[in-house]
């Protein structure tokens, strides 16, 4: 199997410290988040981890701020994104610089690191990307729009142009939609379904919708996405595994990005705990249908138990013998 993450991871913004990241800070043109994206790949590969991504750093502001303050249409007002006129697409490029510099970083690292060359085609950088329905229904509704239903499939149709700039520019392997508002009980799933198609029209990178939460209430219509990976939490969710386990039927064709470790708990969970949820998941859905991951993101925890947890993953997915 491989290994991956969801999201956000501890870091650090560090000041200049080389001439030329001196120079460039005296310009104004010095970006910290350049080497914390940096840190947060290295840090993910040494724990083993086979997809990385660059950690969502930027998303400090909020991963519904960091996207809509580059959304026409849409502006950030007292801390909270305001839809004031009809969405457009972004006028510029929002994520491709982080992809590229995650993609720079593996390369480097793939260059000087010790591994078969099995092990190095395994790795590589994945693409992550707020979702339409958790963006509207995290933002608030100016005089614009009637209904949030309408601003959900206006954003979809304006933001598919970031995700052909993310196939056209980089070489991600698939490209990941954080949905974690469908669990809430607030979304229309018909409309959320509909807003991924538009979303990810013409895109032929796989794609993986990550949503959070007890998915009884939404399993079978999120089971109905036109995606190719449902990357779901199951550590801090355990009724989420009977949920599978009893509507296997409608995965079919489907596969998994299976959380194991949980993200919630600061904290390197149980080692036999975490082996038998592996263990179940492989025995339950066959090991060429999974990829295994934290819960979500670890961004609010210490960094040493973030790494732990996935070198804690990694270690045992290498027992499974990958």
């Amino acid at each position: 199997m491989l290994t991956t993450v969801v999201g956000s991871f501890p870091h650090e913004l560090k000041s200049p410290n080389s001439f030329n990241d001196k120079f460039k800070n005296i310009l104004g043109s010095y970006d910290p988040y350049i080497q914390a994206i940096k840190d947060i790949v290295l840090s993910e590969l040494k724990a083993g981890v086979d997809i990385v991504a660059d950690g969502g750093i930027r998303e400090n502001m909020n991963m519904i701020n960091y996207f809509s303050s580059n959304m026409p249409g849409m502006s950030i007002e007292e801390g909270t994104t305001v839809i004031n006129s009809k969405i457009r697409p972004p006028r510029d490029d929002i994520t491709i610089n982080d992809i590229k510099t995650a993609e720079q970083t593996l390369n480097d690292f793939l260059s000087g690191a010790d591994l078969t060359r099995a092990e190095k085609e395994r790795k590589a950088v994945k693409a992550v990307v707020t979702g339409p329905s958790t963006m509207i229904h995290s933002s608030r509704i100016g005089a614009f729009y009637k209904s949030k239903d309408d601003a959900i499939l206006d954003y979809a149709k304006a933001f598919n142009k970031e995700l052909s700039s993310i196939e056209k520019k980089t070489n991600v392997k698939y490209i990941q939609i954080d949905e974690p508002m469908l669990s809430v009980g607030i979304v229309n799933m018909k409309i959320a379904s509909e807003a991924i198609d538009i979303l990810t029209k013409a895109i032929k990178l796989p794609i993986a919708v990550h949503a959070c939460g007890n998915l009884s209430e939404i399993f079978k219509d999120l089971a109905e996405f036109n995606v190719e990976i449902l990357d779901l939490e199951f550590a801090g969710n355990d009724v989420n595994f009977n949920i599978i386990k009893n509507n296997l039927s409608d995965l079919e064709g489907k596969k998994i990005g299976f959380g194991c470790v949980d993200s919630s708990v600061d904290a390197v969970d149980d080692k036999e705990s975490t082996k038998k949820l592996m263990t179940d998941a492989v025995e339950l859905l066959g090991s060429e249908n999974i990829l295994f991951d934290p819960d979500c993101g670890l961004g609010k925890l210490t960094y040493d138990n973030a790494y732990g947890k996935l070198e804690l993953m990694c270690n045992l997915n290498n027992e499974f013998g990958r």
